[in-house]
């Protein structure tokens, strides 16, 4: 009876053992994902924008390695490609010729998309696009997948 104790106990502290769940460095499981978010546009270098959009600016990263999204007005277009340590290349290929109300934070919006992103951080529903240590954009993320 004695031999089969120590046994037992093992294998039910084995089991306590593998349903402790660890993080990887910080991130958080509660993070809305890159790919399928859509992602509203709240500042640029720290600059808050206003709420006077008929479309608030956005963007989205597919799975396929491109972005799309919207200046306030145009829209947008480019691709990305991403590594396993958040380092981001971002390459914004042009957008919509219209002419709108909103060209300002339009022509803010494209020169912050030309800079040379080259990092990205999620944390819950934000996403920041940094230059090095730069924060360039921060964005506010809508998942595509629960919208009704």
């Amino acid at each position: 009876m004695k031999k089969l104790i120590v046994p037992v106990l093992f294998m039910a502290f084995i089991g306590l053992l593998s349903g402790c769940k660890t993080s990887k460095k910080g991130v958080s499981s509660d993070n809305l994902p890159l790919v399928g978010t859509q992602w509203n546009l709240i500042s640029i270098e720290g600059v808050d924008l206003s709420n006077d959009f008929a479309l608030r600016p956005f963007i989205t990263f597919d799975s396929s390695g491109n972005i799309k999204g919207n200046l306030g007005c145009n829209s947008l277009f480019g691709t990305y490609s991403v590594n396993k340590k958040q380092k981001m290349t971002l390459n914004f290929q042009g957008a919509t010729k219209r002419l709108c109300q909103q060209m300002g934070v339009e022509r803010l919006f494209i020169k912050a998309l030309k800079r040379d992103i080259n990092r990205y951080q999620i944390q819950g529903n934000d996403l920041f696009l940094f230059e090095e240590e730069f924060e360039i954009m921060h964005f506010s993320g809508v998942d595509l997948g629960k919208v009704e």
